[in-house]
């Protein structure tokens, strides 16, 4: 699921509201460049052009086999208006490489039944199927599968790419690694079919950092420039929305979700809520 926590973090907040959505503020467009991005010996759509070709080479180790398995913990906090903890969540997946949907391994540091196992499952594939697709096999007249998804980055890029502006923004370093730092904007003109989908994707400054050895995803980072809102903010309020996405080396041709931290604040009707999510994975292992 790496590069697309933010889509779904964000959108999970506004699904639960409903009726005219709007925005406080005009779509994103290009950030100033940073100062050292005449250094950089490649166009933002160059940068671009190569790390498409690391996502499908990618792809290829794992259709070939080159599966990890991992373990990650997510915390999600919801504070009241005091800024008190109201709420605390906690669940621990078992998750992989392939983009298969992740196991639920503990809930609220219990073991889970095989009922709540089950919900989990169904509640992220749903989640899947809504915002991101879903791969049909061979033969099963369009079903979807749980199986692995080795091309689901692949498909999201080819999908979407090309409707997106590549801003070169300059250099800087990700756990020691040096990585062009670009942003990523719709395009004018630019309508996707969800409104949910558009709305967000047109408020959102994204800015990823590229390997500029191994053209992976290194990081991420989204964070609202407009607020949100639904039904001209009677029903809700998105008022804040960040989320920072770090990546984990594995192979030069397989990165990961490393840690994932994310927060929105806003209100829905009279409730004033905010929300924090993190995400932390650890024990890597080749999938035998």
């Amino acid at each position: 699921m790496r590069g697309c926590w933010f889509i779904l973090i964000g959108l999970a907040v506004l699904s639960a509201a409903t009726g005219c959505l709007t925005a406080g503020g005009d779509a994103v467009r290009g950030l100033d460049p940073e100062g050292n991005e005449r250094v950089v010996p490649l166009t933002a759509e160059e940068i671009t052009a190569r790390y498409r070709a690391a996502e499908r080479s990618r792809a290829r180790a794992t259709e070939a086999g080159v599966v990890f398995t991992y373990q990650r913990d997510i915390r999600i906090t919801d504070f009241d208006s005091e800024g008190e903890v109201e709420r605390l969540q906690t669940r621990r997946f078992q998750s992989f490489t392939d983009n298969r949907v992740p196991v639920l391994v503990l809930r609220d540091g219990k073991k889970p039944t095989q009922e709540q196992v089950a919900k989990e499952h169904r509640k992220i594939r749903k989640t899947q199927l809504k915002f991101l697709g879903t791969q049909q096999q061979a033969g099963t007249a369009g079903e979807e599968t749980d199986e692995s998804d080795a091309r689901l980055v692949v498909r999201q890029i080819e999908q979407y790419g090309e409707r997106f502006e590549p801003h070169l923004l300059g250099m800087e370093s990700v756990q020691g690694r040096p990585a062009y730092k670009l942003q990523f904007f719709v395009k004018p003109g630019e309508v996707f079919k969800d409104p949910i989908v558009n709305l967000v994707l047109h408020h959102l400054i994204i800015k990823v950092w590229i390997d500029c050895e191994e053209f992976q995803l290194s990081k991420l980072e989204a964070e609202l420039a407009n607020p949100l809102y639904a039904i001209g903010g009677l029903a809700a309020k998105l008022e804040r929305f960040k989320v920072v996405a770090v990546q984990k080396r594995l192979t030069d041709r397989i990165w990961t979700d490393g840690e994932v931290r994310a927060e929105a604040a806003g209100r829905v009707l009279f409730d004033p809520f905010t929300v924090r999510f993190e995400s932390v994975s650890s024990v890597f292992e080749p999938l035998k």
